[in-house]
């Protein structure tokens, strides 16, 4: 993750900065802005992607460069146009008793192929692959083809709070080269929720989802710091749904999205909602925790659903929030999504302001949910150390002989490939 040197962080700065004289100011430039470095073997260097945040922390830099959101513009165009609030076709397609409508059907088709020779000789071999999880939003989950089938453990798993499927291998009877393959269905609907703040009802503070996610754990960690920010962002705001929007406003405004160093931060046993309130800045995954350990602070249950964003044929690694409201359910939030307008030009006042409305209490169905929130694991839980544990967004791998500086993880990541196809 930080394999740039000074002098490759310094031409990508001046890039962008010529009006920085010498590197004294460069050095001061990189600690001003945070840019996240690490000393190496005793060498500091420099995250690999900073160059993509000097723009999303930037907005005078975004003008400088118009053509950097490029993209952006035509995104937030596209998404208003086919799921904003003018868009939404109540009338034909929408329940007034249901957030679920407009369903999307995909297949997904998964390729692993690792020649044999670049694998230890023996051992075992276990390979956990993600799948598409049984939720409110997400279903007719069909696994079409397994390869091979009797590599698989068990059945696949689609259920609880997180989906995968787990193959195992003796290396010392494979002779031929690792060869698998996945394809599977799903429907992911589009939400909106109506909230009417008079008609949410009281917690169960004895429930167990309650006491679930309420708790501080693992990366949604909080302690007094985050009660005491949440608390000065909700004012005399008494009602959860009115909080938590007050809340998602607070961390698109002031939390700007970053690229992370996801392993180091997690080696380093720091919380993501910890880094994230100390550095003030945050990635979609890092923002989603944020958002729920601020959310959970106060007493309001939050949870941070990760798989994918369906985007133009491919699989994007996404990871989002939730609350849960009384007589409503679990209330979907994208702070990063809806943050992208605030660093996007060619747009509209009025379409910045609909789009980052949008992303509280409503939801586009270019999705594929993979587990209900960060840091569950599958049941039978790798024994190695994975590159990214908070999230199944690419294999988990464990290897009983040759993995101990991730190396057979290494080599079946990069062989690893996915193909989406939008059949509805």
């Amino acid at each position: 993750e930080f394999s740039l040197t000074f002098e490759e962080a310094k031409e990508i700065i001046l890039r962008h900065y010529p009006d920085l004289k010498n590197d004294e100011e460069i050095r001061r430039f990189i600690v001003d802005r945070d840019i996240q470095r690490f000393v190496v073997e005793g060498v500091e260097m420099y995250y690999a992607d900073f160059e993509h945040n000097l723009f999303t922390r930037d907005p005078e830099l975004v003008k400088r460069e118009p053509k950097w959101s490029a993209t952006n513009t035509l995104l937030v165009k596209h998404l208003l146009s086919e799921y904003g609030p003018r868009q939404t076709p109540f009338a034909n397609f929408k329940s007034d008793f249901s957030p679920y409508f407009n369903p999307k059907e995909y297949l997904i088709e998964y390729t692993l192929q690792t020649e044999r020779s670049l694998l230890p000789e023996t051992g075992s071999l276990r390979i956990w692959l993600p799948l598409p999880l049984q939720t409110a939003t997400q279903e007719k989950i069909t696994v079409l083809e397994v390869i091979p089938k009797e590599a698989m453990v068990g059945l696949p798993k689609i259920d609880g709070n997180i989906a995968y499927i787990l193959f195992k291998f003796d290396l010392s009877a494979l002779e031929e080269d690792l060869d698998i393959s996945v394809k599977f269905t799903f429907r992911h609907y589009q939400q909106q929720f109506d909230v009417d703040p008079e008609k949410v009802g009281d917690y169960d503070t004895e429930s167990s989802l309650y006491r679930e996610f309420t708790k501080s754990e693992g990366d949604i960690y909080f302690d007094q710091r985050f009660e005491q920010l949440a608390r000065s962002i909700v004012g005399d705001e008494t009602n959860p749904y009115l909080q938590a929007r007050k809340i998602y406003y607070y961390v698109v405004e002031n939390i700007p999205y970053s690229f992370m160093a996801h392993a180091s931060i997690d080696a380093s046993g720091v919380p993501e909602s910890v880094y994230s309130f100390e550095h003030g800045f945050g990635d979609c995954g890092t923002q989603s925790i944020i958002f729920s350990a601020l959310c959970r602070s106060i007493g309001i249950p939050a949870r941070t659903p990760g798989g994918f964003q369906i985007f133009a044929g491919s699989l994007g690694t996404h990871f989002w929030a939730e609350f849960y409201l009384p007589n409503y359910g679990w209330i979907p939030v994208d702070t990063s999504a809806g943050q992208i307008a605030t660093y996007t030009l060619g747009i509209t006042e009025q379409e910045r302001s609909e789009f980052i409305d949008y992303f509280f209490g409503n939801q586009d169905p270019l999705r594929f949910i993979v587990q209900n929130s960060s840091n569950y694991m599958p049941e039978e839980r790798p024994a190695d150390i994975q590159s990214l544990e908070i999230t199944m967004q690419s294999p988990y791998v464990e290897s009983e002989f040759g993995n101990e500086k991730l190396e057979v993880t290494i080599t079946i990541l990069e062989s690893f490939a996915m193909k989406t196809t939008l059949l509805r």
